[in-house]
């Protein structure tokens, strides 16, 4: 089993790529005021992410601007590839709720890691998100982002 992590308070959380076109490999990225997690994820797991945070804002009426995440810090070094995602809302601390399960064969036990956002940081995520998904190079080249 590889490690598990919860950030509570996290200062930014962001979707990203590293790579050549066609051969770039996606991240999902959040970090506090002392940690940095990164993990391995697919175009599609990202685009799904971020339209599940979209629909479950509209459904609790959340109006927020969204924050603009931070680029990713670099050198990316992944903990481990997602298998599958999750979000939810933390009624009680008034939280967004990122959940990111590791990808494991067999009978295995998965790591998670559990992102708690404001949500207009979750907003912010999921309108970058989508879009570096959908435009890819272009996005990042228009929005000031450089290429890798």
């Amino acid at each position: 089993m590889s490690e598990s992590f919860e950030l509570l308070n996290t200062t930014n959380v962001v979707a990203g790529t590293v790579g050549a076109p066609g051969e770039r490999i996606f991240f999902l990225q959040a970090r506090d005021e002392t940690t940095l997690v990164s993990v391995k994820l697919e175009k599609g797991q990202v685009q799904a992410l971020a339209s599940g945070i979209l629909e479950l804002l509209e459904q609790i009426g959340d109006e927020s601007d969204p924050l603009k995440p931070a680029d990713l810090v670099e050198p990316v070094m992944a903990i481990w590839t997602v298998g599958s995602l999750g979000v939810g809302i933390d009624e009680e601390a008034g939280r967004f709720v990122i959940l990111a399960e590791e990808l494991v064969e067999g009978e295995e036990e998965a790591s998670t890691c559990r992102f708690h956002t404001r949500f207009a940081q979750a907003r912010g995520f999921a309108t970058h998100a989508l879009l570096l998904a959908e435009y890819g190079r272009d996005f990042g080249r228009r929005n000031g982002h450089r290429r890798h």
